[in-house]
C-alpha cells in the first residue's frame, strides 16, 4: 500500500488534485505470522500522480526501510521495531466483546508513538520514554499501517450481507 498526501499548492489554486507518494507498507507473507515492512521515501525526488489516474510504480531505491512488524499468530498488538530492534511505536486493537467481534466490523485501535507498549492496569499516565521524536511522515506511515492491519486481519469478513459472521455472509 502506498501512502500519499495531497500537493497543497494544487488544492489552493483549484487545480486537479495531485498526490505525492512518500511511504509504502508491504505485507510479507508468512504461514502464521503477521509481518509488515514499512518504507519512507529517502530521495528528495517526488513521486507525483493525479488522484484519478493509476499510481506509478516508484523505483525501489527511492525508499529506505523505516520499521518492521513481526506479530505472532492471531496477534492484536503490533510493535514497530527499527533497525536496532528497538520499539518505536505500536498499534493495538482492543477486545470489545465476543458479540461485537463476531457480528460487526467495529474496532477500537490505540496507536502509541512513544514505543512503549501498553500494559494491563496502567491507570497512571507516565512520561513516555522516547528514543527520538517521530516526524510527521513517520507518524502518517504508522497511521496508514494501522488502517492496513485492520483491513488485512479484522475487516475482511465485511460484505454486502450485513453482519460479519461467516455463516451469515451472502455469496456473490
Amino acid at each position: 500500500m502506498y501512502v500519499q498526501r495531497s500537493n497543497t499548492s494544487a488544492n489552493i489554486q483549484g487545480e486537479e488534485l495531485v498526490m505525492d507518494t512518500f511511504a509504502e507498507v508491504q505485507q510479507r507473507w508468512h504461514f502464521w505470522r503477521r509481518r509488515y515492512d514499512l518504507f519512507l521515501r529517502s530521495s528528495p525526488h517526488r513521486i507525483l500522480s493525479k488522484a484519478d489516474e493509476p499510481q506509478p510504480e516508484p523505483e525501489p531505491d527511492l525508499f529506505h526501510q523505516f520499521a518492521v512488524i513481526d506479530g505472532g499468530f492471531l496477534a492484536w498488538d503490533f510493535a514497530l521495531k527499527d533497525a536496532q530492534g528497538l520499539s518505536i511505536a505500536s498499534v493495538n486493537r482492543a477486545f470489545r466483546g465476543f458479540g461485537r467481534e463476531i457480528f460487526t466490523d467495529t474496532g477500537q485501535y490505540f496507536v502509541n508513538f512513544s514505543g512503549d507498549e501498553p500494559t494491563e492496569g496502567d491507570d497512571v499516565a507516565q512520561k513516555p520514554h522516547l528514543i527520538r521524536k517521530l516526524s510527521v511522515d513517520e507518524r502518517a506511515l504508522i497511521l496508514a499501517t494501522a488502517v492496513n492491519i485492520d483491513f488485512d486481519y479484522f475487516s475482511r469478513h465485511s460484505g454486502p450481507g450485513g453482519g460479519g459472521f461467516f455463516l451469515f455472509d451472502s455469496v456473490e
